[in-house]
């Protein structure tokens, strides 16, 4: 019983003061140099000293990935500025909408297996200022150690599991909510405006632009006249500036009910930061309302941007439809976009709901009073997709396993 006692108490010291602020492999590893910096200078000056063992792993690979990068920047800019690829209104991307944890990722996953579309890998949007070398290279040497990260515990990673973009955009400059939500937990308030981008300066939206176009201009040389097959939940929040940008383009939106995406989030925020920050984390009541707020604020973005999508470019579905259903689901959602959809579509989508329908089920505690308050107030959002209700009290939850979508 002694030793047992003692075995729990060295088990909690560890996880209170040791794993915490471990070097773990970072998403920031194989970011330039200055994409590092730029997030870093947000931080103020604030990174405890407790944090140092892994700002320094951090600093070091990104230094050297830089370096080793560089020629192939060059090449590829030069490449890019003689001979851009064109993007045809028909050809546009898919976009995928919903916010964190509305089931995003098994809707991406669904439309990557068309073989008409194509979606961005792992290795490309850790990495999107490399290419054909830097994203060969990180397939058999950085994504093997993502594991490590325990980045696979929010999101599937894969060298040829389809990916955010939104981590490109944060691995090029920090225009990402994630550089706020996972590396700097402090900052949020600064990093969420590329949220919505609706509180950007003149300089960073165009800065935010022109990063988005670029990366999908460099997709679009090997897709080879498919789509595009794009996923962020940030999107969700910035239709009209994705029609601006990218006249044509398809959107597929995925809804949840309210109270299992507000549990699930928690989760998330809690295993990114715990992984990758560089600060400790805000309290949890403040960051559950963050939570709430941008939840609430990013679905009533879309809501309103929704009528300004063409009948024929937009299709909405909810999850629990999606998994009863998904071959059927999906085959409406093609008709209603005026997508093509081939037997290889069936075969493809069929595969993908196996493989998640074996995913590990989470269990989430009974919500707080102070938490039930802030569900409540998303009752908007049920009532807009058709959700029922949130649970009453004390009814357990059964949720998918943690992941990003």
């Amino acid at each position: 019983m002694a030793s047992n006692n003692v075995q729990h108490r060295i088990r909690a010291f560890a996880g209170r003061w040791l794993v915490p602020y471990l070097p773990y492999p970072h998403f920031m590893w194989v970011a330039p140099l200055d994409a590092v910096l730029r997030v870093l200078w947000r931080a103020e000056g604030q990174i405890p000293f407790a944090y140092w063992p892994r700002l320094l792993l951090l600093l070091l690979l990104s230094g050297i990935n830089t370096i080793a990068s560089l020629p192939e920047r060059v090449i590829l800019g030069a490449w890019l500025r003689l001979r851009p690829p064109r993007m045809e209104r028909d050809n546009a991307p898919v976009f995928v909408l919903g916010y964190f944890r509305s089931g995003t990722t098994f809707l991406q996953n669904l439309l990557a297996a068309d073989p008409g579309l194509r979606s961005p890998s792992w290795p490309q949007v850790l990495a999107p200022q490399t290419f054909v070398l830097g994203w060969v290279l990180l397939r058999y040497l950085f994504v093997p150690l993502l594991p490590l990260t325990r980045l696979d515990a929010v999101v599937p990673v894969g060298a040829k599991l389809p990916a955010e973009d939104d981590f490109a955009l944060n691995n090029l400059g920090g225009m990402s909510i994630l550089a706020g939500r996972a590396v700097l937990p402090r900052r949020q308030a600064f990093f969420n405006r590329f949220h919505d981008l609706d509180r950007l300066s003149a300089d960073e939206l165009s800065r935010w632009r022109s990063h988005q176009f670029a990366f999908v201009r460099k997709l679009t040389l090997f897709a080879g006249g498919r789509r595009l097959l794009l996923k962020s939940p940030s999107h969700t929040a910035r239709v009209r500036y994705l029609l601006d940008l990218f006249p044509g383009a398809k959107f597929v939106h995925i809804s949840r009910s309210p109270e299992a995406v507000f549990r699930s989030n928690l989760l998330l925020a809690r295993e990114l930061q715990r992984a990758f920050a560089l600060q400790s984390p805000l309290p949890e009541d403040e960051q559950e309302e963050i939570i709430a707020q941008e939840y609430l604020a990013t679905e009533t973005h879309y809501l309103a941007d929704r009528a300004q999508i063409p009948a024929a470019d937009l299709a909405e579905v909810r999850l629990q439809d999606l998994s009863a259903d998904p071959v059927g689901e999906m085959k409406r959602i093609y008709g209603e976009l005026g997508l093509p959809f081939s037997r290889g579509c069936e075969e493809g989508m069929l595969q993908v709901a196996a493989t998640f329908g074996k995913q590990m089920r989470n269990r989430h505690l009974d919500l707080t009073e102070r938490q039930k308050a802030r569900v409540a107030r998303l009752a908007p959002l049920a009532a807009a997709f058709g959700h029922a209700p949130a649970q009453a009290p004390g009814t357990l939850n059964i949720d998918s396993q943690p992941r990003i979508g």
